[in-house]
């Protein structure tokens, strides 16, 4: 298999993208390739000073503008979606990345469990008002779940309470898990559903291997670890840096990357490495969990789905 590399990318001069939780790790060096290439980024982070202290540290050619999206609340990713359709007439691609892990129960404004509303619900959400601009350009969703969607238990039976509002039965790492196998069966299940359509919006999912990025570190401090403080140093030693974490999303970006792909580091068990095109995992295969995921989604947010 040839491998991938970077430099394969073609210049963005004159697209937009979106990226959520653009302001650190992952999402932030994502942008600084594009940058790089040309392209305007749209930062879409929940804290703004955050955002433009991390836009600061980008220079090329494009350029990146910082707009404020929390995924927890509902009512701002409309708000943030209005901004993006009033300055853009299309969207070159759309990247879900954002996310939390792990830490206690907590529910978001709208009374759903905040790992949940976070990395599924307000990316669903964001995917579907945002729709327009993916549409009129042919763009692109990129989706980033995780190593962890293989322990996801989600199934076609799955109940609402299960998906957003688990309380006493709450178990913080299997929802994370079950979260990550989420963003895998909506990228699959968008993928059939736009091709069925007709529509010209492609869908990839990618995972990053395991990345020094802050979802450790914040998870750790929520929690009240003594190591939190360190950890940032320690997953800089342990694991891959965020520009390698950052390559399977680029790849993802690539017109020679078809949809319904999902790409990832395949090496030591898919911890690291140079992304690859790979299997679904089983837990994110099945069409009718995919079917019910999409039902149950709609339900919650209150509005059907783009396709």
């Amino acid at each position: 298999m040839t491998t991938w590399r970077p430099r394969q990318l073609a210049q963005q001069t004159g697209r937009t993208f979106v990226i959520t939780g653009a302001n650190s790790g992952i999402g932030l060096e994502a942008s600084r390739d594009l940058v790089e290439r040309g392209a305007h980024v749209v930062m879409a982070v929940r804290d703004v000073e955050k955002g433009e202290q991390a836009r600061a540290t980008l220079s090329g050619p494009g350029r990146a503008s910082v707009v404020h999206l929390d995924l927890t609340d509902l009512d701002t990713v409309q708000t943030f979606a209005k901004t993006v359709s009033t300055e853009h007439s299309g969207l070159a691609a759309l990247v879900c990345n954002a996310g939390v892990m792990g830490g206690p129960y907590l529910l978001t404004v709208q009374g759903f469990e905040r790992q949940m509303a976070t990395n599924h619900l307000g990316h669903a959400a964001l995917v579907t008002a945002l729709w327009p601009l993916l549409h009129s350009v042919g763009g692109r969703v990129v989706v980033v779940s995780s190593i962890a969607a293989r322990r996801g238990r989600l199934s076609a039976t799955t109940t609402r309470d299960e998906l957003v509002e688990p309380g006493s039965a709450y178990d913080g790492k299997q929802v994370y898990s079950n979260t990550k196998q989420a963003n895998l069966l909506f990228s699959q299940e968008l993928h059939r559903r736009a091709s069925a359509a007709g529509s010209p919006v492609s869908s990839v999912a990618v995972h990053p291997g395991v990345s020094a990025t802050n979802l450790f570190t914040r998870q750790l401090a929520e929690a009240g670890s003594v190591l939190a403080p360190v950890s940032k140093v320690l997953t800089k030693v342990a694991l891959q840096s965020a520009s390698a974490g950052a390559l399977p999303t680029l790849r993802a970006l690539d017109h020679s990357t078809p949809s319904g792909a999902f790409l990832g580091p395949a090496r030591f068990g898919q911890l690291r490495g140079r992304p690859e095109l790979l299997d679904v995992y089983a837990s994110g295969k099945d069409p009718a969990v995919a079917a019910r995921l999409w039902e149950l989604t709609a339900d919650v947010l209150g509005y059907p789905l783009p396709v």
